[in-house]
């Protein structure tokens, strides 16, 4: 249905983007040029020691505003825990109310119309 609807080259390109050629980054190529053994191994070690070295470099103190500013959201992230257990608990406290009260309403109707006795016009 796709080659229908575009010429076939483009019906290519959406269907397997994978086969579109792709540029090599130059660091990767350079990389690959410095290798004097072109395996798998060598070229995955150098690798990793390319992504701890970035990992190093990136390694450094955060600012002074990084750190209030996280500082800031983890006392406001604290405040609105306690503040919705406060909540849930007023929530509670109001549920325990409303069923108290229900609970007498209900002894006062029952004790002011008891059940009508069944026995009574059985006979």
């Amino acid at each position: 249905m796709t080659i229908g609807l575009f010429d076939e080259s483009t019906a290519e390109y959406f269907l397997s983007p994978s086969s579109c050629p792709k540029e090599t980054p130059p660091w990767f190529s350079q990389l690959k040029d410095n290798l004097k053994d072109y395996s798998a191994v060598a070229l995955w070690d150098t690798l990793r020691l390319r992504s701890t070295q970035i990992l190093q470099e990136s390694n450094t103190e955060p600012s002074m505003e990084i750190t209030d500013e996280i500082a800031r959201r983890v006392t406001d992230w604290k405040t609105q825990i306690k503040q919705d257990h406060l909540t849930h608990l007023s929530e509670v406290k109001y549920m325990f109310h409303c069923a108290q009260r229900n609970q007498a309403i209900s002894a006062l109707l029952l004790k002011q119309n008891p059940f009508f006795d069944y026995q009574i016009n059985n006979d």
